[in-house]
This record gives structure tokens, sequence and C-alpha cells, in this order.
């Protein structure tokens, strides 16, 4: 699907910054730290990115993939909106590179805690990407 298609089928405006980073983002796999994003997008002031980025994720074009050091990681969505954001995978960052991605769990994951309503579970990985290993 093209970014215009999927910013009209999570009911957004299609603008030249949205454009922009949807094709920064689906370019790679690998979820893209916020200042690389900042880089590539340049054009635009960093207030109206970060919003944008903001907006994104609200109704489930994208996903922070990992926020560490000060450092947010972004990564495309494959099947969110704004009613159901849920990612099946966990996030993986490499000790060497530092590449951030997502990975695929074999299972969906389970937890169980009585009393407790639980909205969301982040697994996180370290370790060496293929690359690196």
């Amino acid at each position: 699907m093209d970014a215009a298609t999927t910013l009209k089928k999570h009911d957004l405006k299609v603008t030249k910054i949205r454009l922009a980073i949807l094709d920064a983002l689906g370019k790679t796999e690998l979820a893209k730290p916020y200042a690389e994003l900042q880089a590539m997008l340049a054009e635009f002031d960093r207030t109206t990115l970060y919003r944008t980025l903001l907006a994104l994720m609200e109704k489930g074009v994208i996903h922070k993939a990992l926020e560490e050091n000060g450092e947010s990681y972004y990564a495309l969505c494959s099947d969110c909106s704004i009613e159901t954001h849920v990612h099946d995978h966990m996030h993986f960052k490499c000790t060497t590179c530092g590449v951030v991605q997502c990975l695929d769990l074999p299972k969906r994951l389970k937890f169980s805690a009585p009393g407790i309503h639980i909205d969301s579970i982040e697994v996180f990985a370290k370790g060496q990407c293929s690359n690196c290993n």
C-alpha cells in the first residue's frame, strides 16, 4: 500500500511531511532514530516533525520501537488502527552497530496478573544482529 493510501485509510490528511516520514520509514525494516529522521527531513522544522510523528502514532500508522538514552526510534505499523494498536513482536537493539528492528514472536505472549488490567506489554532485547555476530 502506498503512503497516500495508508494515510487515507487511517483518516489522515495527505501532507508533504506525512508522505516524507512514511517514505523514510518505508525504505527499510529497521526502526529509525528521531535524529536520523530529523536529518533526512531537514526541510521541516523540529516541532512540525515531532507533532507529525505523534499524530501518526495516535492513528496507528507508526509506533515507537524504542526509547533509550533520550533517543526515540520509530517504525511503520503493519495492521494497526487508532482502536487496535497492538504489536505481537519484540524490539531488538544491536549492542555493536546500534540498529533497532522489530522481530516477530513465534507465539502471542500471555501474561496474567490477577486484579490488574494490562493495556500493553513491551518486549525488548539487546544483543548482536546477524551482520555483527
